[in-house]
């Protein structure tokens, strides 16, 4: 039967309508009105098929989703998107596929929307290879889709497996020159060199992908924590500045511009948007592991039950947890959730908090009022004038006459300095690390006798020169309060800004610490003092390079220790 012409514009009109609706976030009205579509049009299998794709990003059950895709396969069987739709759904809801539907999947195995979304369904559920066995099944019969390499590249690089990078590549190559293919095999490229360390590639994929997709704020977004990490804070800026013109809500545009923001002095601007990491969390982040837990934004605290975690790496969890007993001396009954090498630290330097290990799997929420990231804590901190004065470490007083023993008779009356000069992760080792060579008038001075606090696999040889003595805790990097207890006997301490710069200021022992061009927020970018650790001293790396820093850095040492 033919459809008349006041048929075919009712068709128009309704979808017109449902298309508005859906555009500007009233997924309600959308449904309502693709409801109407499919009663007045029923065998229609496009009108089921919008439906469930409008559906699936609602709370609606999923009985009823599998219902809608039912109907609009029975109508075109021929028809992938309502199976797309479907798997996406339960991908996101991580349920299986009804077996009625998994013996209808062979027909859709050159398509690849089917197969993208199957193999993300099957990755979700945790069942990885047969995901890969998905992808390499469709990359048979479509072996030139850029799509199905980045598929299976992200896979890879969410198992830790081997050759995501190589699969980017594909992708790369399988797209069009000037395709929106090639801008996001770009992007996918970039990312995974980024992560690696190799920051000044991922700054050329990023620009490429942009050179293609200039609206983009997410790719914006991502270029500029690629300069970040290479120390460009004002190129960087330039892309957030576009970034937030583009989506002035724009949650890693706001987080990094309140980053930079913080360590420009500009402390008002920046923590205005600094909680937006834990309002809107990505994919994957720790605060959804909290699910209905309200996040504390600074209610009163006095009464409430509040729990308090870590969010980044070791140094972080250092400089912020002090942030946990200024809660509790606010009135809240305070819980640490920390790096279970941090406990015994905790326990002993703030009474008034109940520390714990951190845990894979959840703890009884129900314990709790809030939740709250010790570093959100900030915001807080600075807003009430930096009162009272954080808590400091205190390292464990046995351990201390110990070392302080065990190192006297290697004195030889020199002053025990402890001494780091490399680490840090991919993306930061080569801002912030060193060459021991660069180091030699610290080396030979013979008032001072270092302390070696570095530990190896930090792309340092664990051959010292002699000149260095071995560090009396034997596992630096796992025996932190051992490693507190050594740095609160030395005379002082020389670091990168790593560990042992955190815990040095954390015990307000003496420190003096190099900085790379453009340090994590919480250093400041500009200055020789750290409002968190005021028993440090701050030395920045010029676009010269360490050897003007370094010499300033080894007079103040000299001063310091001098008679």
């Amino acid at each position: 039967m033919t459809p008349s012409p006041g048929d075919e514009a009712r068709r128009a009109a309704l979808k017109a309508e449902a298309g508005a609706a859906f555009r500007t976030g009233n997924l309600g009205s959308a449904i309502d009105v693709l409801r109407r579509y499919a009663c007045l049009f029923p065998e229609d299998a496009g009108g089921y098929g919008n439906l469930l794709a409008v559906a699936r990003r609602t709370q609606m059950n999923s009985a009823a989703l599998v219902r809608l895709a039912r109907h609009a396969l029975c109508l075109a069987p021929s028809v992938p998107s309502p199976m797309a739709a479907l798997l996406t759904a339960l991908a996101e809801r991580q349920e299986a596929l009804p077996a009625e539907f998994e013996d209808t999947m062979s027909r859709y195995s050159a398509t690849e929307d089917v197969a993208l979304a199957r193999a993300i369904h099957l990755h979700r559920l945790g069942r990885p290879v047969c995901a890969e066995r998905v992808v390499r099944r469709a990359l048979i019969e479509m072996p030139d889709r850029p799509r199905l390499y980045q598929q299976l590249g992200l896979q890879r690089q969410g198992d830790s497996g081997p050759d995501s990078g190589r699969m980017f590549k594909k992708a790369l190559f399988s797209a069009g020159a000037e395709s929106l293919e090639m801008a996001a095999a770009c992007e996918y490229l970039a990312a995974n060199v980024h992560a690696s360390g190799d920051l000044l590639r991922a700054v050329d994929l990023y620009r490429t992908a942009l050179a293609r997709v200039p609206g983009s704020a997410g790719l914006r977004a991502n270029l500029a924590a690629a300069l970040v990490d290479c120390g460009e804070a004002e190129a960087a800026e330039t892309e957030l500045r576009q970034t937030l013109i583009l989506d002035p809500k724009h949650r890693d545009g706001l987080w990094l511009s309140s980053c930079l923001r913080i360590g420009a002095g500009d402390l008002t601007g920046g923590y205005r948007a600094h909680h937006v990491r834990w309002t809107e969390p990505h994919e994957g982040a720790r605060s959804l592991a909290f699910g209905s837990l309200p996040l504390w934004l600074g209610q009163p605290p006095k009464g409430r039950r509040i729990l308090v975690w870590g969010d980044f790496g070791i140094g972080d969890e250092i400089i912020f947890a002090p942030l946990a007993q200024w809660l509790a001396e606010q009135g809240a009954e305070v819980t640490l959730e920390t790096d279970p090498r941090l406990v015994a630290l905790c326990r002993r330097s703030f009474p008034g908090v109940a520390a714990e290990a951190r845990e894979e799997a959840p703890r009884r929420l129900e314990r709790f009022d809030y939740h709250v990231p010790s570093a959100l804590l900030a915001c807080f901190y600075e807003r009430s004038g930096r009162s009272p004065d954080l808590h400091p470490f205190r390292a464990d007083t046995e351990r201390v006459s110990e070392l302080r023993e065990a190192l006297g008779s290697a004195r030889g009356g020199a002053r025990l300095v402890g001494f780091s000069w490399g680490g840090g992760g991919a993306r930061t080792s080569w801002s912030k690390s060193t060459e021991l060579a660069e180091w030699e008038p610290l080396l030979s001075s013979p008032e001072i006798r270092p302390v070696s606090l570095q530990y190896t696999g930090a792309g340092v040889s664990s051959e010292l020169p002699e000149r260095i003595l071995q560090s009396p805790v034997s596992d630096l990097r796992n025996d932190l309060d051992g490693l507190a207890a050594l740095i609160a006997c030395l005379d002082a301490t020389v670091s990168i800004s790593g560990i042992n710069a955190h815990m040095a200021g954390a015990l307000r022992r003496p420190g003096f610490i190099l900085l790379p061009r453009l340090p994590l927020w919480f250093w400041g970018r500009n200055g020789s003092d750290s409002p968190w650790y005021p028993s440090l001293r701050l030395f920045r790396r010029s676009d010269d390079g360490w050897a003007a820093p370094i010499a300033d850095l080894l007079k103040s040492v000299r001063r310091f220790l001098s008679p």
